[in-house]
């Protein structure tokens, strides 16, 4: 009977992903295999508990984990990029799965898509911009913006004879905080 003994708190113990070619799958399996036999643990328990693990872990290398798992992280990635930028993406064929446009190693901070979330945020900036200091944006065209609209009102008050300093010193400082 050999001693290796097994950790009754396996379960609790961190894992590592460790990468294997596909084709050394196999051979990994074999050696592993040792451990279901009985004469390599020093007890019955540690028997039971290392066929266990055992099982489980060729269960695992036995399956494509890995790629369902990069799969996972594809599609993550293109709902982030969806949602974000607005790319739009297709399933071209599920089996095997291929999605294009296909993911690229560098993206571009800009957006494809106006309703994505930066393309939002830009209609926000561009609005506010053109409503307030009417600026000349692509997607707004509003005059007179607010900042005009002031300045008419003060020159309007500056010009009556009547006393309107402090309401005219209000909208300067209006004026002030839009600029």
């Amino acid at each position: 009977m050999a001693d290796n003994t097994f950790p009754e708190d396996w379960r609790d113990q961190p894992c590592f992903l460790v990468a294997i070619p596909r084709p050394l799958v196999p051979y990994v399996g074999g050696l592993i295999k040792i451990a279901e036999s009985r004469g390599f643990w020093a007890s019955e328990a540690d028997y039971v508990r290392g066929y266990t693990a055992t099982t489980e872990l060729e269960d695992c290398l036995m399956s494509t984990c890995l790629d369902v798992l990069l799969q996972q992280n594809d599609a993550l990635y293109r709902l982030v990029n969806t949602a974000l930028r607005g790319e739009t993406y297709t399933v071209v064929s599920e089996d095997p799965l291929v999605v294009t446009p296909a993911i690229t190693p560098v993206v571009e901070l800009g957006f494809v898509d106006q309703n994505s979330v930066l393309g939002e945020l830009d209609r926000v900036v561009q609005l506010v911009d053109n409503s307030i200091n009417g600026t000349e944006t692509p997607l707004y065209t509003y005059t007179p913006s607010v900042k005009a609209l002031l300045q008419s009102v003060i020159d309007a008050l500056t010009s009556d004879t009547s006393d309107l300093d402090s309401i005219l010193a209000q909208l300067e400082l209006i004026a002030t905080l839009v600029a």
